[in-house]
């Protein structure tokens, strides 16, 4: 009975050591845990805290990327007028010339940043918050004391001038220790000599009323000059005469190798569905009166069609081929969907002003053009299109649409939209601090 009482003891001695080893050995984990748990959540923050960093130089190189597209793209314009004023004034284009040119332009890019809200100076910082929550931001500061162009100042002819400067962007999380990223930010230009051209320019002649002489060997026509052809629409064919009264022309069927004169107007209201083929049309109206070529009208091939007065064109779906427009008046080309849709070999001329709201542009070609005097209704700078006008761009008006012969000694420069070419480093050279 004695051992028995003794070996009792033993055991509540072994579970009780075992409850102790147990114990010891789960405070352990948990300390462990909890430690772990701290190093995860610490290294987490520091890896929130260098990606706010890295979100500050992405988003302060987007800034800087837009800020100089923007102003060069304004500072372009300076900067043309100005090689164009020197050349009017006989100064050479040299290679040192164009050194010039690109040094005033990144002084003038310098100028501009230096006065933005993208510099700021000193002791003060861009800043944008990321999350507030956990009030995570990131703050831009300590910027180059300027920007600066190192290349600008030198005659040593590189391929192209450099902008740059370095910032510092701070990543801030849950009152962490900040982490900093320096960033460079480099911006490139040039001036292309190749793309600045001398080149001839005619004497300046306008007078379109010139173009299409009114037809002189015509007698009166009767009021049946025009017959009847197939299902009862109205034919000109080898037609050769002159109206003194407002013509409307109900069916029109087709213009063929024939010389009209109109003294008071003609309106074509429906479709003219054989076109105007080898003929002269002379038009002439009383003021304020519109010459209609109304619906459609199914090409206008080898001919010659002067409006005195306003005139519309509603639709040439089969184009304008080896022909020449003179309208001494307003002119709308279209009429929602219906457009003018092909222009080959021809030539429009509007002395007055020109909607050109619903022309198809997508079959013109460079053998043809049209020259407007006064202003154009419509986008232009959307398409790529021949038509040339004294208020959109005097120069290539002048170029495309004199009819005066060239002299010697007319010469003007040309500056082409490829002159100046420009990038930027897309991704900034960062270091991590």
């Amino acid at each position: 009975m004695k051992n028995l009482k003794n070996e009792r003891g033993m055991t509540l001695v072994i579970v009780l050591l075992t409850i102790t080893v147990f114990s010891v050995l789960g405070l352990a984990v948990m300390s462990a845990s909890v430690t772990n748990v701290k190093q995860v959540k610490k290294a987490e923050t520091d890896i929130q805290t260098v990606d706010a960093a890295e979100m500050g130089v992405q988003y302060y190189n987007t800034l800087l990327k837009d800020f100089f597209h923007e102003q060069i793209a304004l500072k372009k314009g300076e900067i043309k007028t100005l090689i164009q004023n020197d050349y009017v004034n006989k100064i050479p284009l040299t290679d040192e010339k164009i050194e010039e040119y690109e040094k005033k332009l990144g002084d003038k890019l310098i100028e501009a940043f230096n006065s933005s809200i993208l510099f700021p100076a000193f002791g003060t910082a861009l800043s944008k918050d990321i999350d507030v929550p956990s009030k995570t931001y990131f703050q831009i500061k300590n910027l180059t004391a300027s920007p600066l162009c190192p290349t600008c100042n030198t005659t040593s002819k590189e391929a192209v001038e450099k902008i740059e400067f370095s910032y510092e962007s701070y990543g801030f999380t849950n009152q962490q220790p900040e982490k900093k990223l320096t960033g460079k930010f480099v911006f490139t230009f040039s001036i292309d000599k190749a793309e600045i051209k001398e080149k001839s320019i005619p004497a300046q002649n306008h007078d379109y009323t010139t173009l299409i002489p009114k037809p002189t060997s015509v007698s009166p026509c009767s009021s049946e000059a025009f017959g009847n052809g197939k299902n009862g629409r109205d034919v000109f064919d080898n037609v050769n005469c002159s109206y003194n009264q407002l013509i409307i022309v109900e069916k029109p069927s087709e213009v063929s190798d024939s010389q009209l004169v109109f003294d008071n107007g003609v309106q074509f209201i429906k479709q003219m569905n054989k076109g105007i083929e080898d003929s002269t049309l002379y038009i002439t109206g009383a003021p304020g009166t519109t010459t209609i070529f109304n619906k459609q009208v199914n090409g206008i091939h080898n001919s010659k069609i002067f409006v005195k007065g306003n005139a519309q064109f509603e639709t040439v779906n089969q184009g304008i081929h080896n022909s020449t427009i003179v309208v001494v008046g307003n002119a709308k080309f279209g009429d929602g969907n219906d457009k003018l849709k092909k222009l080959t070999h021809s030539s429009i001329y509007v002395i007055g002003n020109a909607d050109m709201t619903d022309i198809d542009f997508s079959k013109f070609d460079s053998t043809a053009k049209i020259c407007v005097k006064g202003t154009i209704t419509g986008d232009l700078s959307l398409y790529d299109h021949p038509i040339y006008s004294e208020s959109y761009n005097k120069v290539k008006f002048d170029e495309k649409c004199s009819l005066g012969v060239i002299q010697d000694g007319d010469k003007t420069i040309e500056i082409t939209d490829q002159f100046m070419d420009w990038a930027e480093e897309i991704k900034p050279i960062v270091n991590y601090n």
